[in-house]
C-alpha cells in the first residue's frame, strides 16, 4: 500500500473513532435482514447483547448465524429476490409486534461490465431491485399488519445519490439504491405521520463485508455507530439520508 493510500485509509477510519458508544436500545423486538454476513451479523450480536430479541432474516442458514447461541434469535430463512418466499416472514411474524427494522440485506449485481448500458441483463436487474429496495415494501406491508414500528433503517449507498454520481455504469445497483432512498423519503412521510415511526437511509460507508472484502471499517464498528446514532437523536434522524457520523447525504 502507497503512503498517501494509507494516510488516505488511516484519516477516514479516524474520523469514525468514539470513546464511547452510545446503545439505548434494549427490551425490543427487532426485525434484521441480511444477519448471515457483515453489518447485519454484527448488528444481530450486538443487539443480542444489550437484551433484545432478534427475527433474523437470511437467505440460507449458514455457521455464521448458527453459531450465535441464544434463546433470542429466531432464524427466518428467505430470499429476498422471490416473492414467493415472504410467507416465511409472514407466518413468523404472525401476531408478533416489531419495533426496530433494521433492512441490511443487498447484493451488488456484478462486474462493471456486467452492469453496462450494453451489458445489463432484465431479469438480473429484477433481482437486484427485489433485494436492494422492493424487499422493503413488501417487509413493512408484514410488518405494519401488526405493528407500529419505533424505527426503520434502510440500507443505502453514496452510489444512490443522483447529485453525487458523477461515474455512471453500475445500473443495477445505482438504480436499486436510488429506488430504496425514494422509499425511504414515502416511508417517512407515511409512517411518521400516522405511527410516529423514524425512517431513514443510511450509507454505512467504506466497511468491510462480503460485498466490500477491501472494506476500512470493521462490521462491528459500523454496528455501533449505527446503535449509536439511533439512541443519540432517532427523533431527527427520519426522512433523511445520512452518514454513520449523521451527516446528511444529498439525495
Amino acid at each position: 500500500m502507497g503512503l498517501r493510500r494509507f494516510l488516505k485509509n488511516f484519516f477516514y477510519k479516524k474520523k469514525f473513532e468514539k470513546k464511547k458508544y452510545i446503545n439505548n436500545i434494549s427490551d425490543q423486538k427487532i426485525l434484521i435482514t441480511g444477519c448471515n454476513s457483515g453489518i447485519g451479523l454484527a448488528l444481530t450480536k450486538e443487539l443480542l447483547k444489550s437484551g433484545n430479541y432478534v427475527f433474523g432474516v437470511v437467505k440460507q442458514n449458514s455457521n455464521n448465524i448458527n453459531k450465535i447461541k441464544s434463546s433470542n434469535l429466531k432464524i427466518i430463512t428467505c430470499d429476498l429476490r422471490k416473492i414467493e418466499n415472504y410467507d416465511q416472514i409472514e407466518k413468523n411474524l404472525e401476531d408478533i409486534k416489531i419495533d426496530l427494522v433494521f433492512n441490511c440485506a443487498g447484493m451488488f449485481g456484478g462486474s462493471s461490465d456486467e452492469q453496462s448500458i450494453t451489458g445489463f441483463e432484465i431479469e438480473k436487474l429484477k433481482d437486484v431491485l427485489m433485494a436492494n429496495s422492493l424487499s422493503v415494501m413488501l417487509i413493512a406491508k408484514i410488518i405494519l399488519k401488526n405493528s407500529k414500528p419505533k424505527v426503520i433503517v434502510n440500507f443505502s449507498s453514496d452510489a444512490g445519490s443522483i447529485k453525487l454520481n458523477k461515474g455512471g455504469d453500475y445500473y443495477y445497483y445505482r438504480i436499486s439504491k436510488t429506488a430504496l432512498n425514494s422509499l425511504t423519503k414515502n416511508m417517512s412521510l407515511d409512517l411518521n405521520g400516522k405511527f410516529g415511526t423514524t425512517v431513514f437511509s443510511i450509507d454505512p460507508g467504506n466497511v468491510a463485508t462480503n460485498m466490500n472484502p477491501g472494506g476500512i471499517i470493521e462490521s462491528e464498528k459500523c454496528a455501533k455507530l449505527i446503535l449509536d446514532l439511533i439512541s443519540s437523536n432517532d427523533k431527527e434522524l427520519n426522512g433523511k439520508f445520512v452518514n454513520l457520523l449523521g451527516d446528511e447525504i444529498p439525495w
